[in-house]
């Protein structure tokens, strides 16, 4: 039987080894621990009645419950109708599976108030408790993305994450984010658990019943993403039916932009073994931005099977999305400090500009548990992906009063992709040590064809664009053809290590990674590049738990991506180099109070950069841009009905090795000092169903010169919403509304290119969603 902790000796707690009998002495649990326990005794936090994923059983038994203080209960229709209209359809068993299998697929279950999971996938080692992982992880729910009505991915994590900010906007045609300082790409993102599946400018979210963010690289989890992904590693997860629903919502945003979505999910089988979800939407019209405006259409369909042993999936997703001019960023020339931003709503883009993206994705994954103990799993999925665009590739900004080049280009594209792994998962002991050993190899083909037309430049002026008529006669055009072939192939092997009843847990394992990458002349469909290199990519991670409610670990981890290739001039124009490793030492703690949250990270990650010898005119890897932060991240009830989400970092990002020690100590581009995010919920006592949200965003100031001249100030929204539950002729609905960037602030966002886009504008949001 399990021994409980005194609740009055936390400061000096004595923990019992409850199989043992043997005790330990923590003379000091932690500065963090010791405060938000005071408070959440203060605020009468419960704690957590289970997270309903197995854990390793390391935790002791919960303080005595407190009695909370009393509140007046809303009507039950009124309750009913809040849960009704918030539950989704994919909530994961509230039991814990019984194989190791089913264990690491199953979804961990929303934290208290559903804006987060408890835990994610990470990669290799499965889905985890984020209590017993030695990264910095988040995942937010597909509650999260309705209630901020969300039109994309970036934008769910750019409202959330303070590690997070946009490197492309909402206003152009694609999304691309900062993380820790580094740029990712949209396409760099998987799609359970597989890269290259995505549309490569923009994820409609109506599918996505999980959005998962791993901080850091990752290689060794999750294998090389397609650019390298350094800043993290994004994973999207497909929704479920794990109940029947049949959902409609409207929405509308302004200028004049309406859509609608279904949303059906059915189980079938004498034992509901059998589960279908569909999503479609349609959204359309004029945007916030001038003469822009946009046509996305999203359907899907997912179809599953869980046995007693076996377990199977399958989606399709079919995406297509138009925009008429895109708005694009600036690019000021050396020298010049960077002009005040201009109206947000203010489009440089020409009205001939267009973008049109079309994406099909179908994808399957399947399980079997040989015992308890072992599993066999695989997956494998394929995308195709087309695209044209008339647009201007992004002006220079000549003048500190705006004056600006730009020019206009015609691209038609098409990528195609085929991804997927296998592999095989064993729990067994040696001794008094767990083992939890996983080997698992990846696969992805991608090849691209690429069109381009370009057209004369044209000067215009970032407060007062110049419109043309046509784009004028080209200057030069080459058809679509055959451009590049990305192949990775990889091969993971780890073991989580647990001890003392999982209260000492150890993770060590590597990667082999070969990159593939062919490059043609799309006009004569000859060969003019090639590279094929591998590199081994390790990992060692620590965990300690010394009770249920705090876990420390320490980490490190790397990152590959792509060797480059010398500029010319170099001494050494045909060396190849092997994919380059970032390097990542991360330490932090983690609280659970049940239902409250948080996680402290201190992080260094170093990224090799190439540089030519200023002497001898070698061109080597001898570069460095090293980032060192601190994030806080918070989540879950502070006070009843008062939720969080958020967090505060803290990056000194800098160039330490440069070329000829010319920048050394400077301040990497487009990596602020201080970015955060709190967004606040508050359930109304006085009206049940009526839920008021706030956020606030902020960042300071970012360089976007390496010599540091140039620079974008310091910027701050405000967003006010609020949800309404309640029941309308017998059916569940919530109405929901929110204004973003409330004081319709104009601002600079700075990027790691040195490309600077502006923020957007004020953003009213409407939606209405019946369940049936």
């Amino acid at each position: 039987m399990r021994r409980g902790i005194n609740k009055k000796r936390l400061r000096g707690t004595m923990i019992h080894d409850w199989n043992g009998g043997r005790v330990f002495w923590l003379v000091s649990v932690s500065m963090l621990l010791t405060t938000t326990s005071s408070f959440a005794q203060q605020s009468n936090v419960q704690p957590s009645a289970g997270s309903g994923q197995s854990l390793p059983p390391v935790a002791v038994s919960a303080p005595e419950r407190r009695v909370a203080p009393a509140r007046r209960l809303p009507s039950s229709n009124a309750v009913r109708a809040r849960r009704q209209a918030d539950r989704p359809a994919s909530a994961p068993a509230a039991s814990a599976p019984a194989t190791i299998g089913a264990q690491r697929a199953a979804l961990p279950v929303p934290y208290v108030g559903g804006q987060v999971a408890r835990g994610g996938q990470l990669g290799l080692l499965g889905n985890k408790d984020y209590m017993d992982t030695p990264y910095s992880l988040a995942s937010y729910t597909e509650k999260t993305i309705r209630d901020q009505q969300a039109t994309s991915v970036a934008e769910v994590l750019t409202n959330s994450d303070p590690s997070v900010r946009a490197a492309i906007g909402s206003s152009n045609r694609y999304d691309a984010l900062t993380i820790r300082g580094f740029r990712v790409e949209n396409s760099e993102i998987a799609l359970n658990g597989l890269y290259g599946l995505v549309p490569a400018y923009r994820i409609n979210p109506a599918p996505i019943e999980r959005i998962e963010f791993l901080k850091g690289p990752g290689a060794f989890l999750n294998g090389m993403a397609p650019q390298g992904s350094i800043g993290g590693s994004v994973n999207v997860v497909t929704k479920r039916a794990y109940e029947d629903l049949t959902r409609l919502t409207v929405g509308y945003m302004s200028n004049a932009r309406f859509g609608t979505e279904v949303d059906v999910a059915r189980r079938y089988g004498d034992q509901k073994e059998w589960g279908v979800r569909f999503n479609g939407g349609f959204n359309g019209g004029d945007t916030t931005i001038d003469r822009q405006s946009v046509r996305d259409g999203v359907g899907s369909l997912g179809v599953d099977y869980r046995g007693e042993r076996f377990r199977w999936s399958a989606d399709v997703i079919y995406q297509d999305d138009w925009m008429k001019a895109a708005a694009r960023g600036y690019t000021p020339v050396k020298g010049i400090a960077v002009p005040n931003a201009p109206d947000p709503r203010i489009n440089l883009a020409q009205p001939f500009d267009y973008a049109r993206a079309k994406s099909l994705t179908g994808l399957t994954r399947a399980e079997y548990d040989l015992s308890n103990n072992v599993t066999m799993f695989g997956a494998i999925g394929a995308n195709q992906f087309g695209y044209d665009k008339r647009e201007a590739p992004g002006a220079t900004i000549l003048t500190t009063s705006g004056d600006a080049l730009s020019t206009s280009r015609f691209q038609t594209g098409k990528s195609e992709a085929v991804s997927g792994e296998a592999g095989v998962r064993a729990r067994f002991d040696t001794g008094p040590v767990g083992h939890e050993v996983v080997v698992s190899g990846s696969v992805l083909n991608r090849t691209d064809w690429l069109g381009q037309t370009n057209y004369g430049n044209y000067l215009t002026n970032i407060y007062t664009p110049t419109l043309l008529a046509g784009p004028g006669a080209p200057m030069s055009s080459f058809a679509e053809g055959k451009s590049d072939f990305l192949g990775l192939r990889s091969v993971g092997v780890a073991d989580t290590l647990s001890m003392m009843n999982g209260m000492l847990q150890v993770t060590v394992g590597a990667r082999q990674q070969q990159v593939i990458a062919n490059g043609f002349d799309p006009a004569s469909g000859l060969e003019i590049a090639h590279y094929d290199q591998s590199a081994t990519s390790p990992s060692v991670a620590l965990l300690v738990r010394p009770i249920k409610e705090v876990s420390f670990y320490a980490s490190y981890i790397e990152g590959l991506s792509p060797g480059p290739t010398p500029p010319a001039g170099a001494a050494n124009t045909n060396a190849v180099f092997a994919p380059f490793k970032t390097k990542q030492y991360e330490v932090g703690t983690k609280l659970d109070l049940g239902r409250f949250g948080a996680s402290l990270a201190v992080f260094q990650i170093s990224l090799p950069s190439g540089v030519v010898d200023p002497v001898t005119k070698i061109y080597s890897l001898d570069g460095e841009q090293r980032n060192r932060g601190v994030e806080l991240n918070t989540f879950g009830e502070v006070a009843p009905g008062v939720r969080v989400l958020g967090g505060v970092t803290y990056l000194d990002a800098r160039l330490t090795k440069t070329e000829g020690h010319l920048y050394d100590g400077n301040h990497a581009v487009g990596a602020p000092g201080w970015q955060s995010n709190l967004g606040i919920e508050w359930d109304a006592p006085f009206l049940p169903g009526l839920t008021a949200t706030a956020r606030t965003i902020y960042t300071s100031r970012a360089y976007v010169s390496t010599d540091n001249i140039q620079s974008v100030p310091a910027w701050m929204t405000f967003d006010l919403g609020a949800r309404y539950a309640t029941s309308l002729a017998g059916r569940p609905t919530t109405f929901r509304a929110s204004l973003t960037n409330l004081f319709d602030n104009r601002y600079w966002i700075g990027n790691p290119t040195g490309y600077v886009i502006s923020g957007m504008p004020r953003t009213l949001w409407l939606s209405m969603s019946v369940d049936f």
